[in-house]
């Protein structure tokens, strides 16, 4: 897959790298192109999963930019308003992400292109479906979002019966009390990383500002949702969800929900399968 190396300055000022594919325009397409957005602590050029939604979009001619938002890698040193910063997974806000993804929207319009389709995978998607709900881009006519991970804090709670969700929190809250929520701490649970005190607990914490669930039916542009088989029998972060997705399916019209029978999180083996999904949603609502 040829393409070129590319790069954004968001509107707060951050530097974003990426990578563009030019691809041959199929005419009568109703999406011409494409923003592929990372999940947690990932990159626009290390995940095998987007490279082969890249290649499936650019056969459908629909041009792609592979990403990287703030969040890439653990720790990132950009540039920000003409200054040396450290960003990254973290220490990112998750809020921040409509600066990101509408950035390379602008992009993707400045190489011609006028109706954008997001797609996100894992923290990606939910970057994907909270940018499209909060702050939605004119140019974007549909969204996509593989492995939307639930971020509820009673979900995780309960996810969590031996207390060690409960401890983290408590740990997170004190650092932050005592002015050292840009301290990094481990954790294990719902993932094992290293994060800022204060990232954690915005993200996980009782507000529930990005469980996806709650903010959904604010996207009026037809939405797509895929899950793993088995990452929703078996990730603490999924178990108990699907209930919650029937009720959306049946509730939201322009949103559809899909599981992929035999898939896990990362989808190993199933590339062909969330192909084959993407599109026949695409066929049936942007045609």
């Amino acid at each position: 897959m040829d393409g070129r190396l590319a790069s954004v300055t968001t509107s707060d000022r951050v530097r974003l790298d990426g990578f563009y594919v030019a691809a041959e325009p199929a005419p009568g397409s109703p999406v011409d192109a494409a923003v592929i957005t990372h999940g947690l602590s990932g990159n626009f050029y290390t995940s095998r999963l987007l490279k082969h939604l890249a290649c499936f979009y650019v056969s459908r001619g629909i041009s792609p930019v592979l990403i990287n938002t703030r969040g890439h890698d653990y720790l990132n040193l950009t540039v920000r308003s003409g200054r040396s910063v450290t960003l990254g997974a973290a220490y990112e806000q998750i809020d921040e992400c409509p600066h990101d993804l509408n950035a390379w929207v602008d992009f993707l319009v400045d190489q011609g292109h006028q109706n954008i389709l997001l797609t996100g995978h894992s923290l990606g998607a939910i970057k994907t479906l909270y940018a499209q709900a909060h702050d939605p881009h004119p140019q974007v006519v549909a969204a996509c979002g593989l492995s939307a991970t639930r971020i509820s804090y009673d979900a995780l709670l309960a996810a969590s019966p031996d207390g060690k969700f409960a401890s983290l929190m408590e740990a997170s809250r004190q650092r932050v009390a005592r002015g050292q929520g840009q301290e990094l701490m481990y954790v294990d649970f719902p993932f094992p990383t290293w994060m800022s005190a204060g990232s954690y607990l915005e993200k996980y914490g009782p507000s529930d500002r990005f469980n996806w669930l709650e903010f959904v039916d604010r996207i009026q542009v037809p939405a797509w949702v895929g899950f793993g088989e088995l990452e929703l029998k078996e990730n603490p972060v999924f178990v108990g969800l699907q209930d919650d997705l029937d009720r959306v399916a049946n509730r939201l019209d322009n949103v559809s929900i899909e599981t992929i029978q035999g898939a896990d999180h990362f989808y190993s083996a199933r590339y062909e399968a969330v192909e084959s999904a993407l599109g026949r949603w695409l066929d049936s609502c942007c045609s």
